[in-house]
């Protein structure tokens, strides 16, 4: 880029920074670049509506700053067809299918959110999204389909290990703890975690005179797929090598992983669990789960992070740890086809569900006027203080992706009280930031791919042999990429990867 033209990128992005949602400034005289009198937009959401509840506040901030009008879908659009939508909010595991559509500006993006490098004696231009901040397994990988930035994020989504102080901090149960070996602490490996769920189970550990149980997690059947989360995050550990970018298929042939030894240990261990839950704790979903621990009916419970809202009863909240979930000493390497033990001492690779949380990104049909306005409004949407107001929405909590949020703790702690904010803080930053994150599957078919893992899950918990349930999930794997196409599913499972080389357009795509 020459000279003049970093004077007009720099002249431009002065004018895209975000706006508070409760600031005044009517008065203050408007830059004519971020006029749009007459120019109405339409804002809508892939899957749940409510992600557009948080959105709403800004409506009339960016209205009074701009001239232009929001407008809100009231019903979920799908990814192949927007209904004229402008602005789209999207998790991100639905990427796939809209990249499939062609439905969300890609490449152009990319040249928006970045300043240019200075030159010479230039001095270093002002990044009013302050995209450096956000943690780079959100701005390098699940913003990113290849090459393409595919939108912005907002907000993520992980998995947190959650437990009673109680019953951790029990003179009683430090003693009964030392006798069996055993430390109460915080779990470093998924087999610590096992043994204090076995030592907790069955034992009153809180002294109310009836005995609990050790864990509650979503280990049946689960809309919000915590559970297939749980399975994978400890399937990762186990699996996902250092020397190797994928997880769940082999991304030279695009061959199903979910019936090799770490996922059969992973999911064994995790039926294991059955005996240590509350009363048909096999069939809980999540909030089922959430609702067991909130009881005091469990020691420990493994959830969403951005759900610590339930975790406690306002009324009489208990005090609760939050931890990061564990790792593993060893580890599977694919091609040899043999355990390892883990560098560091320890395996870590967080599972980051919902292919890693929410973006908000541009449709591709958005042309001229309508389309600097939807752009200006997607900016001021991820721009640093707008997102920070987006995390507060108890509708549809997200987790801070910005390193200047996951200092702060819970985005609102009064909302989950009893919660150590700074262990979910920490508990939170270990896990996103984390560069061997995962970001969970986000290809065309992932809604049909993870289902038949569910199968399988609820069959090892009804008795099947683990082997057995994994191979026929592999197998009905096999079938949904064969009616996909393999060559297709494999050229976006690659992408997905963000690290593999990709062509530019899938196999069969002529399109200019």
């Amino acid at each position: 880029m020459n000279r003049l033209g970093r004077v007009a990128w720099l002249l431009g992005a002065v004018v895209l920074v975000a706006v508070g949602g409760c600031e005044s400034g009517s008065d203050q005289e408007k830059d004519t670049s971020r006029s749009f009198p007459g120019t109405t937009i339409t804002v809508a959401a892939v899957g749940d509506p409510a992600a557009l509840t948080a959105v709403r506040v800004w409506k009339t901030t960016w209205e009074r700053d701009t001239g232009g009008t929001v407008k809100f879908a009231e019903a979920p659009v799908s990814p192949g067809d927007f209904g004229g939508a402008d602005v789209i909010l999207f998790p991100g595991d639905r990427m796939g299918e809209l990249v499939v559509g062609r439905m969300v500006l890609g490449a152009l993006l990319d040249s928006t959110v970045r300043p240019p490098i200075p030159m010479g004696n230039e001095a270093q231009p002002v990044d009013p999204l302050a995209f450096n901040d956000i943690v780079p397994p959100f701005r390098d990988q699940v913003s990113k389909y290849g090459s393409d930035r595919m939108g912005l994020p907002l907000g993520g989504s992980a998995l947190v290990l959650v437990y009673r102080r109680d019953a951790f901090e029990s003179d009683a149960n430090k003693a009964a703890a030392r006798e069996k070996g055993l430390t109460l602490a915080p779990p470093k490996t998924w087999a610590e975690l096992d043994a204090l769920i076995g030592f907790f189970h069955g034992r009153d550990w809180d002294g109310d005179g009836q005995p609990e149980s050790g864990i509650a997690a979503a280990l049946g059947a689960d809309a919000e797929g915590v559970g297939d989360a749980l399975f994978l995050n400890r399937a990762a550990a186990l699996g996902q090598h250092p020397d190797h970018y994928a997880l769940v298929f082999n991304p030279d042939t695009m061959e199903p992983r979910i019936a090799s030894p770490p996922f059969v240990e992973a999911m064994t261990a995790l039926a294991a669990w059955k005996g240590l839950t509350p009363p048909k704790g096999e069939t809980f979903d999540a909030e089922a789960a959430r609702a067991a621990f909130r009881a005091g009916d469990t020691a420990f419970l493994i959830d969403r992070a951005e759900r610590a809202s339930r975790w406690t009863d306002p009324k009489k909240p208990a005090s609760v740890g939050v931890a990061a979930l564990p790792g593993s000493p060893r580890v599977y390497d694919p091609d040899r086809k043999l355990w390892q033990e883990a560098r560091s001492g320890l395996n870590r690779a967080p599972y980051l569900p919902r292919g890693g949380g929410w973006l908000v990104g541009m449709s591709a049909s958005t042309s001229g006027r309508t389309r600097d306005a939807a752009l200006d409004f997607l900016r001021t949407l991820a721009g640093p203080e707008t997102s920070r107001g987006l995390l507060t929405e108890p509708a549809f909590p997200m987790l801070p992706i910005r390193n200047a949020q996951l200092g702060s703790g819970l985005p609102d702690p009064r909302s989950a009280l009893g919660v150590d904010s700074r262990d979910w803080g920490a508990a939170v930053a270990q896990t996103i930031t984390n560069p061997r994150a995962v970001p969970g599957l986000r290809i065309p078919g992932t809604a049909a791919y993870l289902a038949e893992l569910t199968k399988a899950r609820i069959a090892v918990l009804a008795g099947a042999p683990a082997e057995s349930a994994l191979a026929d999930a592999a197998r009905a794997w096999d079938a949904i990429s064969k009616r996909l196409g393999v060559p297709t599913q494999l050229w976006h499972y690659r992408r997905s990867l963000n690290k593999l080389v990709t062509d530019p357009r899938p196999p069969g795509d002529d399109a200019k």
